[in-house]
This record gives structure tokens, sequence and C-alpha cells, in this order.
């Protein structure tokens, strides 16, 4: 990526420290996954949200663990409904039609859209889901977990493979019209197209 898609590598920021790890923890008050753990370790998200950070498809920036604190507070913090902030509705990967305090955004589009890890119990804990800022997450989880969503996004970057696959194929299952995502990179930075397909979209 540093040499294909500079401006977007630049966008990365250092890696997060203890201290803002520590404050995420004690924030959602339970252990956070190790892939993500990892991940922050490697990139505290992107600077500004200028554009160039497009790391995630379609076309999300990751969050600095800042940003994670602060979207947390809007959505689960004191001043959230105390139905919102109710952390055991549902299984991890279920829908949910209000933002739990047991979801850590890790990505966001700018405009309202984001994407989390769903800390719920069950065994899809830890799975990366899409938070709708109109509708909630209904649709089920995009990857397995942080890992495997950094997997997908490399192998799209890297052999030209479709973004999201797994997903689609399975929401397609459910008669979900979506499409995966191919990377593309202009004037050095990164960005993800619609691959073609044969189906109406009715959803991202």
């Amino acid at each position: 990526m540093e040499i294909h898609a500079p401006l977007t590598f630049a966008a990365l920021a250092p890696p997060a420290g203890d201290e803002d790890l520590r404050a995420v923890r004690d924030d959602v008050g339970q252990d956070l996954p190790d892939d993500l753990v990892t991940w922050w370790r490697l990139c505290n998200g992107t600077g500004l949200p200028d554009g160039n950070g497009l790391l995630l498809p379609p076309f999300f920036e990751p969050c600095s663990l800042r940003d994670v604190l602060v979207q947390r507070s809007i959505w689960v913090g004191s001043g959230a409904p105390t139905a919102i902030r109710n952390a055991t509705v549902g299984e991890a990967g279920s829908p949910a039609g209000a933002f739990l305090t047991s979801f850590i955004p890790i990505a966001a589009d700018g405009g309202g859209d984001m994407l989390f890890v769903d800390l719920r119990s069950g065994p899809r804990h830890g799975c990366v889901q899409h938070w709708s800022g109109e509708d909630g997450t209904y649709n089920g989880p995009w990857w397995t977990g942080v890992a495997d969503m950094l997997a997908d996004v490399a192998n799209a970057l890297h052999t030209g493979s479709e973004a999201r696959r797994r997903y689609v194929d399975a929401a397609r299952e459910r008669h979900i019209h979506t499409s995966t995502d191919q990377a593309v990179v202009s004037d050095g930075r990164l960005f993800w197209e619609s691959a073609p397909d044969d189906l109406p979209r009715c959803d991202r």
C-alpha cells in the first residue's frame, strides 16, 4: 500500500498506546477481542477524515480510539436512554435498532454510518457489523471479526478478489440484494467500487 496507494498509507495513524486502549476497555466494561487490540496496536485509525483513508469497503475510514470514545459518548453515554444502554439485547450478530453499549465503532463514513465490533455474547461474539444511521443493524455480520475483515481487504488489494464476498452470498440467500466491492487505486488513493452485479441493488 505504501507504494501503490501512498496517500491512503500516509493517512493511517501511528499505533495506539496502552493508555488509550485501557480507556476504551474501561468504557466498554469488558475485554476487547485480541484481533481488535492487535489492529489498534498497529494503527490508531486515520488522521483527518479527508477521504484519503478509505481503507475499509465500501467507504469507511478507521476510527482513532479518541473517535471511538466520542462516538460511544454520543450513542451510549450517560445522556442516552436507559433502553439504548441495555447491552444484553439479543446475541452477537443479531439485528438491533438501537446502538448498544456492547457495540464498539471502528470505522465511519462521516455521514452517520459505521462499522462496529459486536461484543454481545454468542457464537458470533466479536463479529463486525454495519450500522446504518437511519436503520440500525439488520442484515447480519459483514465479517466474523477484525482479523477476517483485514484479511478480506488484503486479499482484495493483493489478488483483485472481491471484498465482502461471503457476506453478499449469505445476504442473497435471504433475498437481500447487495454487491461485493473491488479495490481501485487512483492518484495514490485507495477507494472501492461496487463489483458488477446482475441483481438490482436495494441495500449496501
